[in-house]
Parts: structure tokens; sequence; C-alpha cells
């Protein structure tokens, strides 16, 4: 009886371990959520056969026996087998990586086009097979109309490659050959979504991009809101998603690039053309089409490149999106406390920013205390972060260092964590009148979120018109000290922010921001 039992459990126990391993393999449906880090584990399940189960094998043998039988004396095939007929059949065999295009590619309807065979010399053939700055276009494999006319651009842009590189053939080196093209490729049983990159170093050309978006398994063309639909996406959160994306990556930019800059120069940093960009984007955006791509991984990417910004280089041409689920709002954490703080709900629409006067920067003492100031602020409403920074200054006559024509400062916290600022001069006119004048710069900057200013202040005659935006939401002024109590004087829709805190208890004069007090002090006395 003991040996038998030992069998019995031993027979059990095999059982629930073929269970569990059955389930294990069970294959699970591709992730479509748009999430902050892409999982390479999601894209991994692409790899599995798409729609692979029994049922689906044993129609498709039917639909090969059934094709056998209805074939004529001729060995052609019933003309009811039409192209989309042959479009489902492929979109179930099982994806494999695409030779040519950027490496986690993978497609069963797009190939390489290997166009280095029809035109270029036998001795730059490597340099054009090579995976990186090498020549790859596809070619669609769908049998739709949408794919032919696909195709028929991308016939052009082969036609374009190949008459350059006959124009400067004679002018290439052995290794490198000039001209370029890569593309990528990602597909899932909804979708296809391939990108191409092209350009060239011979005519200083910046690159092209191509998008191409179907739906599978008919072949059509579908529009980035359908594209960004197939993840989890939702047409009216498109916006906001890439208004975060490029936040983030110029503040990424910024930290790689200007974390140590301290002199005037900071006016070149990529956080200074953030508003400037989402000035373009909101201008641009509703008129222009295939913007959104599915790269190699399954992550979306937002092209840029068809936007005045990157002609600039204020900005990247192609711009990773992510999603941070667990930040919804589109009010300022800054914004959202200091309203609070003074009682009004940070919902109302009524209001678009909150201001702050700092004090003045004549010279380096009263520097010192205006940035005191503004560190008290920082150290409570923004984790000790410096805001960005706009301050009017001109160029010195004949020479090219820029000295400040301001001397009063001020904290704007716009509502909108994506809002742009601006800052324009003015000056008085003839006609008594103040009108706006060019000032390369505050022209060529424009920033995002708190952002700290410096003009001149005055009851008569400021030298500055600030400008907030969000979206299609444009708000204008400018502050003015008022004859009867020193207060600002401002439009209703900006908050005077001097009462929520007791500046002269929490102020140290002997802490501020050292880098904002370097790279005001650099252009102070130059007048």
């Amino acid at each position: 009886m003991k040996i038998n039992s030992k069998i019995l459990i031993f027979f059990i126990m095999s059982l629930v371990f073929v269970s569990g391993c059955q389930k294990e393999n069970k294959p699970t449906d591709p992730v479509k959520k748009l999430t902050d880090n892409t999982s390479d584990s999601s894209h991994d399940k692409n790899d599995e056969n798409i729609g692979e189960n029994g049922k689906n094998i044993a129609n498709n043998d039917e639909n090969d026996k059934n094709n056998s039988s209805n074939s004529n004396n001729d060995g052609k095939e019933n003309s009811d087998l039409d192209n989309t007929n042959k479009t489902t059949s492929k979109s179930n065999e099982k994806l494999s990586a695409v030779d040519g295009a950027k490496i986690g590619s993978i497609s069963s309807f797009v190939e390489d086009r290997e166009i280095w065979k029809d035109f270029v010399d036998e001795k730059h053939i490597d340099a054009a097979k090579r995976a990186w700055l090498g020549i790859h276009v596809p070619r669609i494999l769908l049998n739709s109309e949408d794919a032919k006319i696909a195709n028929k651009e991308i016939d052009d842009l082969v036609k374009s490659i190949k008459d350059k590189y006959n124009t400067y053939k004679d002018d290439i080196s052995f290794y490198d050959i000039g001209i370029y093209s890569s593309f990528s490729v990602y597909q899932d049983e909804n979708v296809l979504s391939i990108m191409i990159e092209s350009y060239d170093i011979w005519e200083g050309e910046f690159s092209k991009y191509f998008v191409y978006n179907f739906s599978l398994p008919d072949g059509k063309f579908i529009d980035d809101y359908e594209l960004m639909k197939n993840i989890g996406v939702e047409k009216d959160e498109i916006l906001g998603i890439i208004e975060n994306s490029l936040k983030e990556d110029q503040d990424r930019l910024n930290t790689i690039s200007s974390r140590d800059i301290k002199d005037y120069s900071y006016i070149y940093n990529p956080n200074n053309y953030t508003g400037l960009v989402l000035n373009d984007l909101w201008d641009n955006f509703k008129s222009k089409t295939r913007q959104i791509f599915l790269d190699e991984v399954g992550t979306p990417n937002f092209v840029f490149a068809k936007y005045d910004s990157v002609d600039a280089r204020h900005c990247q041409p192609i711009l990773k999106l992510k999603s941070d689920k667990l930040d919804k709002s589109s009010i300022s954490n800054e914004y959202l406390k200091m309203a609070r703080k003074l009682g009004i709900n940070p919902n109302d629409e009524k209001y678009k920013a909150i201001i702050i006067k700092l004090g003045s920067c004549f010279d380096e003492e009263s520097l010192n205390n205006t940035l005191a100031k503004l560190y008290v602020w920082s150290s409570i409403f923004a984790d000790y972060e410096d805001p960005n920074m706009l301050v009017a200054m001109k160029e010195t006559e004949g020479g090219s260092m820029p000295y400040l024509i301001g001397e009063e400062c001020y904290l704007i916290i716009p509502k909108y964590k994506n809002a742009s600022v601006s800052l324009k001069e003015l000056e008085i006119s003839e006609d008594g009148n103040l009108k706006e004048i060019d000032n390369f710069y505050l022209d060529s900057n424009s920033c995002s979120g708190a952002t700290f200013i410096c003009q001149n202040i005055s009851d008569i005659a400021p030298n500055g018109k600030i400008t907030i935006r969000y979206r299609d939401d444009i708000l204008e002024f400018s502050p003015s000290i008022s004859l009867k109590d020193g207060r600002l004087t401002l439009p209703e829709e900006v908050l005077d922010g001097e009462d929520i805190l007791d500046w002269k208890n929490l102020m140290d004069m002997n802490t501020y921001s050292y880098t904002m007090f370097q790279i005001m002090s650099s252009i102070m006395h130059k007048g």
C-alpha cells in the first residue's frame, strides 16, 4: 500500500506539472498600451505566429485544398480568390526579421529593395549594403491600392537617390558614399507601420522622413489617430502626450549640454527654445498628416521634421512619445500648490498665471537679495530647481557682448505646465504709444513653465511685454507699478503672489542660486 500511494502521488504531481507547462506556453495578446517605458518582453511576442491556433491552421489547410480544387486545367486559380484574401492569408504568416531594415523590425509585408544592385558601382557596393549608413529602401508587399500609392512615392525617392549617386559618384570615397537611407517596420495583427529616413551630405539638405501606416488585413491607409487608438490612446490625449514628451526631451538635452553654462549664452539652451517649438506645434499640428509612426520595437514616435523648429535647430526631428498615467493634469504642480495656498480654485478658468515681484538687480548686492527671494520660492514650490530665464538685453555698439537693459525682476508661474512664455521689447514711438521692436536675444527665445524675467517695470513705460500661450489661448500684458501702493498692476487673469509667503522671515541673503547669479552678473555693468 505504501508503494502504491507513492506511485499515485507521483502521478498526480506529474499531471499538475504538465498542466502548468501548458499554461505557461499559451500565447498571450500583444501589448497595445502606451506606457512610460516600452517593455522589450512585450515586443518579443510579435515573433509568435499572430493568430496562431488550431482553428486558423485548420482553416488555412482547408483553403489550400479549395484553392487547388478550384484551379482550371491551365493551372489558373479561381478568380474569386482576390487580393484581400491573399493579404489576409499572408498576415497570418509567422513574422520574421526584415533584412536591411533597422534591427528589430519584423513583418510579413515588407522587404528591402536592395536598390544598390541596380546602379551602385561594384567598388561602392559594400558601403551601400552596410546596416548603418547604407542605402536601404522598403518595398511594401500589401495587395491594396493604398500600398501602390506608397510604393509609387518610394519609387520617386529611389530615383532621387539614384540621380544623386550618379551626380556625385566620382567624388565618393571608397568607404562612404555620402547618400544614406534607412527604414523601420512594425507589424502586429492590426497595423503595419513604416518609417523611412533619407539624407545626403552632398547637397546639405535636412533629413527627409516618410511615414506609412496601414490597417491589416485590408491594407488601407490609417491616420495618426487610428494608429494611436490601436495602442490605447484616444484622439484627445495625443496633443498632450506630444507636449509632455517634448518638454521632457528638451529638459534632458538641456541637462546634457547646458548644465554648466554660467553666462549670457544660456539663451542657447534647449529649454529656451521649448516655448518656440510649442508655438510651432500648436500653429501647425492640425494641418499636417502622417506625423506618427511605431518604430521597430512598437514605440510611438512623432515626426517633428515637418516643422520649422527642426530647421532652426530648436528640437530634434524625431520625438519618442511617452505617457505618464500618474500625471495627467495639464496644470503645473507649482501653480496648483500656489493657487491652493492663495485660496483660489486651481481649475478656475479665469486665471492664467501667478506673478511674484522679486526685486531689482542694478548691482550685485540688489541681485543677491532678489535671488535670495527666488531661492525661497524654489525651495518650497519647485524642489530647488531654478526657473527658466528671459532677460531683456542688447548688444553693445560695435561689439557682440550683450548687456542688461532691465533692472526689475519677477517670476511668472503659468497655470498650464506646457504653456509657452515669451518676452518682447517695447519702446515709446513718436506718437507716444508703446510698440514692439526687434531684439534677437528675446525674439529667438521662448520658455515653458516657471520663468524668471528681468525688464523695466514702470507706471509710465515698461520696456517689455509678456506673452503666455497655451494652445489657442493667448494672454499678453506688461506689468506696471501702482503709484498708490507700489504693488503690481496686472490684468485680472494674472494673480499677484506677493502675499503667499512671509519672505522676510524665510530669506537668507547668503543663500541663492550661484548659477543664476553668475549669469546675471556677466551682463551687468556693461552699458
